[in-house]
């Protein structure tokens, strides 16, 4: 008898979750994907590490729209960052040799995102910000072998602002943004943080 009660009373509280929910994510309007290409600059303690601005990454986004203009959805995507030095590796007393040192940091963010959408008859202006996690690898490369390797999940925020310009002839249109990345220290890392700028094509609909 205890179990069946255990079992209807767990149905009736899932309903009534699933009910909300459902509530929730009841949109008032139609969603778009964004492809977009990222140019990306180490600030903070990262550029300690890093000074060169990175053009090897990307970020897929899909949002739905909510009501009162606000806009939910998600984010993967992948920054990568290398850092080549040439440097002595030792010295000894006038013999002295140089080898390559290769910093490279990738960073696959990860994230849930809400924004709010400004309303504008011909633009899509919108200011928000993506809360989830980073998963980052860096390693140091000396004369092409590794001696140095982390891998680890790092908690992160990233505050963003875009827009979106619809093209007049079909359901696609170009985006704008440019967000602030911040992942905290994690598993004997330190934190990360760069700013980006994107740019690429959204499909509405």
């Amino acid at each position: 008898m205890k179990k069946v009660l255990f079992t209807f009373t767990i149905i009736i509280i899932s309903s009534s979750l699933f009910a909300q929910f459902g509530e929730l994510l009841r949109f008032n309007s139609g969603g778009l994907v964004n492809l977009q290409w990222n140019i990306a600059k180490p600030v903070g303690s990262m550029s300690d590490l890093m000074t060169s601005t990175s053009f090897s990454g990307f970020n897929v986004d899909y949002r739905h729209c909510y009501k009162n203009n606000f806009i939910i959805g998600g984010r993967v995507g992948l920054n990568s960052f290398v850092e080549s030095r040439n440097v002595i590796i030792f010295e000894v007393a006038n013999d002295i040799s140089y080898g390559n040192i290769d910093y490279r940091i990738n960073a696959i963010p990860i994230m849930f995102i809400v924004d709010y959408m400004f309303s504008s008859n011909k633009f899509i202006p919108y200011v928000g910000v993506g809360i989830g996690t980073y998963f980052i690898n860096s390693y140091t490369l000396i004369n092409n072998s590794s001696t140095e390797n982390n891998s680890s999940f790092h908690f992160g925020v990233s505050p963003e602002v875009g827009i979106t310009i619809p093209f007049i002839i079909s359901n696609f249109g170009m985006s704008l943004s440019s967000r602030y990345n911040y992942a905290l220290e994690a598993g004997g890392s330190s934190g990360y943080s760069w700013f980006d700028f994107n740019i690429g094509i959204s499909f509405m609909y």
